[in-house]
């Protein structure tokens, strides 16, 4: 019974996913135009941050609840997921043409630093709660940073592009981010479910499973960004939900771990896989950005690395 009400949650939320992410890019793209926002500044910072809310609940219930490993498999793997995976799909649906401006420039600055400060941070073994403060501080940095030097760089856009009413914008993201929260929370229980009784470990659950279903969001809007030739908002929502999950998400989960007075502990599998999330967001997103395009056949070797990783992941676990 247990067995296929977690099935039947991994259906439901994969379908609610799909069609809540395509609504909230949608949304998200006609807000730049409104606001006149480059759209990587509303990818990295509306879109990469929303659809990372997943990771977030999941990390900091995981952290209080005992388990390390699965709140940092969940973020660590997610930005693994993200930069090999999830582009390299989205990419494989329509080859991508990215940018090689400023913008994108300090997306992916902000991106690799996060994963290096938090790989600083995990490797004598623990995340302190000063620490998981100073990773959230790093956040709200970062996203000041990308706010000031978005406002000055607007759009030049005729009001006759404004396809949708601002009421009706306001209704798909809100409806979008809701529906991307609540289809991931459905998935990522559903299949820890499923993992937990065949005898998994947390760091495998967490990085992988959990890690693609929270991932989830981000594949969606981003395969609806590639089919709506945006990859400027694909890679900054790519890029900005990286940076969230290195900084936020763990932040926040150190924090609430750490409450009843120990660190959150890092195992050295869970370390393992917060270093591979940082040298894969150094050498994917830095060759994305100075190349400037993604095709087929890159896709694919992204894809095919990813697959690579799952096997190497089991077998340090």
């Amino acid at each position: 019974m247990e067995l296929a009400l977690a099935a039947v949650a991994v259906l439901v939320g994969l379908v609610v996913l799909v069609l809540a992410a395509d609504a909230f890019v949608v949304g998200a793209e006609g807000l730049a135009l409104r606001l006149r926002w480059p759209p990587v500044v509303i990818g990295a910072v509306v879109v990469g941050f929303g659809t990372s809310l997943p990771e977030l609940t999941t990390s900091v219930l995981a952290a209080v609840a005992g388990e390390p490993d699965l709140a940092l498999g969940n973020a660590a793997g997610s930005n693994v997921a993200n930069l090999l995976l999830v582009l390299g799909i989205a990419a494989l649906v329509r080859p991508l043409r990215t940018p090689t401006s400023r913008r994108a420039g300090r997306d992916t600055l902000i991106a690799v630093a996060a994963g290096f400060l938090l790989l600083a941070f995990a490797a004598d073994g623990a995340i302190r709660v000063g620490q998981g403060v100073l990773l959230v501080a790093a956040l709200l940095a970062g996203v000041a940073w990308q706010v000031r030097a978005g406002a000055g760089q607007r759009l030049e856009v005729a009001p006759a592009a404004t396809f949708t009413a601002r009421r009706s914008l306001g209704v798909r993201l809100v409806v979008g981010l809701v529906g991307v929260i609540g289809g991931a929370q459905a998935l990522v229980w559903g299949a820890s479910m499923l993992a937990t009784e065949l005898g998994v470990p947390s760091i495998v659950i967490g990085s992988v499973l959990v890690a693609i279903g929270t991932s989830l969001p981000e594949l969606a809007t981003a395969v609806a960004s590639a089919r709506r030739g945006q990859p400027d908002l694909l890679l900054g929502n790519l890029l900005g939900s990286n940076a969230f999950n290195a900084l936020g998400v763990v932040g926040a989960a150190a924090v609430a771990g750490s409450l009843g007075g120990d660190p959150m502990e890092v195992a050295s599998s869970a370390l393992a896989v917060v270093a591979a999330a940082a040298v894969v967001t150094a050498a994917v997103g830095g060759l994305v950005w100075w190349r400037g395009a993604v095709g087929r056949v890159a896709a694919a070797i992204l894809v095919l690395l990813y697959v690579g990783s799952v096997p190497l992941l089991l077998a340090i676990s």
